[in-house]
């Protein structure tokens, strides 16, 4: 349902009032345009909904639909959307677009506000990542789990070693690190170790 042409059909659609059927046109136009979009095109109701909005027998809105076509306000619309909706070949209406000037310009119009401005007017919106200019250049933004500027700063230097200081210089032990940490590393992948013969024995109640 579109509200603009509903207003259009209600207001300004220019259906001749000398007609003697001019109320049942205005009535058959107003129901095609309750099922059209907002640029007056893909009107599809059948036409027993239509009998049910307007209270007309088919026969009268058959030939009022014929009249509207030769009174050029409305005519046959492209049957895409339709085909989409209604799969079953035998059950589909006939599509219609009113033919409405100032519809199908509002909706140019609006798709043109709704695109973000530019130095030449407004442009279309698109699908993705923002991308940002610098000195001309555009980029794309990367992913902020990809920023090496989010990582924290390492709190240990590269060799695994803590800034205090050791309690003997023979292993890495700290006095809060536990017995089974005073150990000395025999490879430097730190794979293999044995305990430190100074401070393991000395932690755990041994002579030094």
């Amino acid at each position: 349902m579109s509200i603009e042409a509903i207003d259009w059909a209600l207001n300004r659609a220019p259906i001749p009032t000398d007609r003697k059927d001019a109320s049942t046109l205005a009535i058959t136009l107003i129901a095609l345009a309750n099922h059209a979009g907002p640029d007056g095109r893909d009107a599809f109701p059948s036409v027993e909904r239509m009998v049910r909005y307007t209270r007309l027998s088919r026969r009268t809105i058959q030939r009022s639909l014929r009249s509207l076509e030769e009174l050029g306000l409305i005519c046959a619309g492209n049957t895409r959307v339709r085909d989409a909706k209604i799969p079953e070949a035998n059950a589909r209406p006939q599509v219609y677009d009113l033919l409405s000037p100032e519809l199908s310009t509002a909706s140019n119009e609006r798709r043109q506000d709704d695109a973000p401005p530019t130095s030449r007017g407004r442009q279309q919106k698109r699908l993705g990542a923002s991308t940002a200019t610098n000195g001309g250049v555009t980029t794309t933004p990367k992913p902020s789990f990809n920023r090496p500027d989010n990582r924290p700063a390492p709190s240990a230097p590269a060799t695994g070693r803590s800034a205090v200081p050791p309690v003997c210089g023979q292993c890495d032990a700290r006095d809060s690190d536990p017995v089974s940490a005073r150990v000395v590393w025999q490879d430097e992948d730190r794979t293999r170790s044995v305990p430190c013969p100074r401070c393991a024995p000395r932690r755990s109640g041994g002579a030094r």
